[in-house]
């Protein structure tokens, strides 16, 4: 409805522009101190705004700097616990009784080795997500803490606990003295919680190769300018990421 017999909408069009017009006009006068305007209050200001834009520059490029070292940390990290679940869940049911007492122990050995790899993993992962934060790392943390709880009674028994910062801890000597058919029960097959973690894992080091995708552009090409706000390139396309072309 008509507004004072103006079109709403023409009126929000005239608004726009009239704000578009004074941003115009707002940065030819920047400009213009900038590149040296006469006079020592323009001189003044100028100087005082290339402070301005160096503090928050250097701000911006070490928030660039972490976000880069938590990413990559989430990559490699993804990349190495996939590999130890593929052991895990490659690892071949036996006929557990016919074993020796040697046969018994490489094999608790082996997957010891392969859960021990996992759990640093899983460690790194949730470490790097937490400190990095935003939307995405937050949903997928709150996913892996979620697949530890769904299997929580089973991993108890076998050592594997959760502390309070979402981090995983094993007690070696439980887990060794565990049988080797529950170990292959609880952490070898589908389903299980080293089967959860390892699909989420894809997830993750996807979202860590396209964030470190975006940074690399950001600090190399220019097409992008970083911001403290968001948290990925995923919350950027939902209207409010770190990383925000510039206009």
């Amino acid at each position: 409805m008509a507004r004072n017999g103006i079109n709403p909408l023409i009126l929000q069009n005239r608004l726009v522009s009239q704000a578009r017009s004074r941003a115009r006009t707002q940065n030819t006068r920047m400009s213009a101190i900038l590149q040296g305007s006469s006079g020592n209050n323009s001189n003044s200001l100028a100087n005082a705004i290339k402070k301005q834009a160096n503090k928050k520059n250097g701000l911006l490029s070490a928030a660039g700097t972490k976000s880069k070292e938590n990413y990559t940390s989430m990559k490699k990290a993804a990349e190495s616990l996939k590999t130890h679940a593929k052991v895990l869940l490659d690892m071949s049911e036996k006929e557990w009784e016919k074993l020796t007492e040697e046969e018994t122990a490489k094999y608790k050995d082996e997957m010891l080795t392969q859960v021990s790899g996992l759990i640093e993993d899983y460690n790194k992962i949730m470490k790097a997500m937490t400190e990095e934060g935003g939307s995405v790392n937050e949903i997928y943390a709150k996913q892996m803490k979620g697949y530890f709880q769904n299997a929580k009674s089973k991993l108890g028994e076998l050592g594997i606990t959760q502390n309070s910062d979402g981090t995983l801890a094993i007690n070696k000597e439980t887990f060794k003295a565990a049988d080797a058919p529950k170990m292959k029960e609880v952490l070898g097959k589908a389903g299980t919680f080293t089967d959860d973690i390892a699909k989420r894992a894809e997830n993750i080091l996807a979202n860590a190769e396209t964030n470190l995708a975006v940074l690399g552009r950001s600090q190399y090409a220019g097409n992008y300018s970083y911001n403290q706000y968001g948290s990925d390139i995923f919350d950027a396309l939902l209207g409010g990421g770190k990383y925000s072309a510039k206009g």
